[in-house]
């Protein structure tokens, strides 16, 4: 319950900072959904089925009397406040799962991080040492395909993240769709990049799995 009180939203999080997997996962939650501490949803995702879980008021009652800690919101309600998760729940769930992986990696993560700024509305905020970097969740398979009159939404996103904090961070689902997106980034701007898949089955890689600077060999050849 502390953790959940951090803001944490997957189960799978909870699972993985108490150690607790299968048979013991199952008991604990269910327990504290029966004595009312937790809410659960499921969340369908390609071949497999992921808990958001979440503080009752009850819960975060008892949290506060029982550790004398303080509730921060859970990052899926903030997604629901803020990016529409009840409508886009692949994305808000690529969003939980990045933050996941980030802050397993030591990174301090913010989800929809307040800028002050019109032009830009990031996804998530990583932070470790010196690095401070905005990030965009990529979930489509063809985004360029949205348009928005006479410019492309996608293309302003990236020119605008850039013109914001001096490069683009992006992350992907897969392998494919972080070089698709990369063929399009490398040749104008500097940036890092990462994808779901590779950091699920690589738990000790570094967060990004892709740095470059601007210009670049693409840039200077003008790769597509």
């Amino acid at each position: 319950m502390q953790i959940l009180a951090e803001g944490v939203s997957l189960r799978v999080e909870v699972e993985y900072r108490m150690g607790i997997h299968g048979g013991a996962s199952k008991r604990l939650f269910d327990t504290l959904i029966a004595e009312g501490f937790v809410e659960q949803w499921l969340l369908p995702m390609n071949r497999f089925t992921y808990g958001v879980v979440r503080l009752t008021e009850l819960g975060a009652d008892f949290t506060m009397r029982e550790y004398g800690i303080a509730i921060n919101p859970s990052e899926w309600d903030v997604l629901v406040q803020k990016h529409n998760a009840e409508e886009h729940a692949n994305h808000a769930f690529a969003i939980l799962l990045f933050a996941y992986h980030a802050r397993r990696r030591g990174w301090r993560v913010e989800v929809c991080p307040p800028v002050d700024n019109p032009l830009v509305e990031p996804d998530v905020l990583v932070e470790k040492g010196s690095d401070r970097i905005y990030v965009e969740v990529e979930v489509l398979r063809n985004p360029r395909k949205l348009r928005d009159g006479a410019d492309n939404t996608w293309v302003r996103k990236w020119r605008n993240q850039r013109n914001f904090q001096g490069r683009v961070a992006v992350c992907t689902l897969t392998p494919k769709r972080m070089q698709g997106i990369l063929r399009y980034l490398k040749l104008r701007y500097p940036g890092v990049a990462t994808e779901l898949t590779t950091l699920a089955k690589q738990p000790d890689s570094d967060l990004w799995l892709e740095r470059w600077n601007w210009p670049n060999e693409f840039s200077m050849r003008g790769y597509r």
